[in-house]
């Protein structure tokens, strides 16, 4: 299957995964307005929610999608999106270490439960970390003679997905339900969690905007980058850490299963049209945020799981772009044209 039908897939079951404002448990320590869900009992929908309450959720939604967007782009001009899809499952294991170090560290303060700020930084922190040897993990697949870069995403994302259950059963009882892991909750997420979001797209746009072109030259010509002495090594690096701090960062609101959905489609739906490495940089991160947006507003007036309506409409975008893209090229003035 492939990497855009495996996120078709991922994105049908967040959808029918966790109900908005799933994600924290019940007395978790969410600060006002993060932990409580955005329905009040009625009708449901839009109608029932209090705007004040959408904000926080609405600007993450954009944040998210601008970056998410953004790295996807990167990912895929350097050929890099099953390393992607394998390191989203990596920051599962990551994530559930780090609100059981938040438990520790609160227990031992004499606080009881871990306040909502602690949890998110540590969630953050832990997922980063484990970025680390799942990453090396992956490269070192990579080199293995007849293993091509599909198995290698393959083995890394089954091993993670399959640590972070062990670890959350090993665990048990955490103070956040497992679906906040696997798909997240946008409408919980808080000022850290928006925070961070900005700050790791603020610098991917400087990263960008200031050696863009040399990325994209070593991601179109490796030799030709190389024999033109510019630091290959940098150009990897860069590509990498920004990945990985994507993926990091949006595990609070869309999880460890649905990122790759947002980082992956708007690239892809794109990337066929697009006319410069430039359009590309720039469409996907404006699309990715059409796209959460737009998932947001419509898993809130569903009332169903926001994150995984975000990966649905993520991927519809993809099939809309796809099915536009067969008409075009079917259509009799399109045939006409051609010599």
């Amino acid at each position: 299957m492939s990497g855009i039908g495996v996120t078709w897939a991922i994105a049908a079951m967040g959808v029918a995964g966790a109900a908005p404002g799933a994600g924290a448990a019940p007395g978790a320590g969410a600060a006002p307005g993060a932990g409580a869900t955005a329905s009040t009992p009625g009708a449901g929908g839009l109608s029932d929610v209090s705007l004040g309450l959408l904000a926080l959720p609405a600007v993450e939604a954009v944040l998210m999608g601008l970056l998410a967007g953004l790295a996807g782009a990167l990912a895929l001009l350097s050929r890099r999106v099953f390393f992607t899809e394998s390191l989203t499952h990596a920051t599962f294991p990551g994530a559930i270490l780090g609100v059981v170090a938040a438990t520790w560290i609160a227990g031992a303060l004499g606080h009881g439960r871990p306040g909502f700020e602690l949890l998110s930084a540590t969630l953050l922190v832990g997922a980063a970390l484990m970025c680390l040897p799942m990453a090396a993990l992956m490269r070192a697949l990579t080199r293995v003679e007849g293993l091509g870069p599909q198995a290698a995403a393959g083995i890394v994302l089954t091993i993670g997905f399959a640590l972070g259950y062990f670890l959350a059963s090993w665990f048990k009882p955490l103070p956040l339900k497992i679906d906040s892991f696997l798909t997240g909750s946008v409408l919980n997420v808080g000022l850290v969690d928006v925070a961070a979001t900005g700050a790791v797209l603020a610098v991917a746009a400087a990263v960008v905007a200031l050696t863009g072109r040399a990325l994209v030259f070593h991601a179109f010509d490796p030799v030709g980058h190389r024999a033109a002495g510019l630091s290959a090594g940098w150009a990897d690096g860069a590509v990498l850490v920004l990945i990985t701090a994507t993926i990091v960062v949006l595990v609070p609101a869309v999880g460890t299963i649905l990122p790759i959905a947002l980082i992956a489609a708007p690239a892809a739906a794109l990337a066929p049209s697009a006319r410069s490495a430039r359009g590309l940089l720039i469409g996907a991160p404006l699309l990715g945020a059409a796209c959460a947006l737009a998932g947001l507003v419509l898993g809130v007036a569903l009332r169903l799981s926001v994150g995984g309506m975000i990966a649905a409409v993520a991927a519809s975008a993809y099939l809309a772009a796809a099915c536009w893209r067969g008409i075009r090229r079917r259509s009799p003035a399109r045939r006409a044209d051609r010599p």
